[in-house]
C-alpha cells in the first residue's frame, strides 16, 4: 500500500514533469491534474492515518490499564 509520503514524493515528480519545456499543454494539463490528485490522496491517507490512532486510542481508553 502507498504512504502519504510516497503520494507527496509522485505529485512532486508530476508537478517537475508538467514545468519541462517542449511538452504540450494538453500533456501539461494532465500531468498537474495527476499531481494534485496524488496530493489528494496523500491527504486522505493522512487522515486515515490521524483516525486510526484516535480509534485506537478510544478502544484503548474504553478498556482500561490492565
Amino acid at each position: 500500500m502507498m504512504t502519504a509520503a510516497q503520494c507527496d514524493q509522485f505529485a512532486g515528480q508530476y508537478r517537475s514533469l508538467s514545468q519541462a519545456g517542449g511538452i504540450s499543454k494538453d500533456r501539461e494539463f494532465v500531468l498537474k491534474n495527476i499531481a494534485r490528485s496524488f496530493k489528494g490522496l496523500a491527504s486522505q491517507l493522512d487522515r486515515l492515518a490521524a483516525l486510526a490512532r484516535d480509534e485506537a486510542s478510544q478502544a484503548a481508553s474504553i478498556v482500561g490499564p490492565r
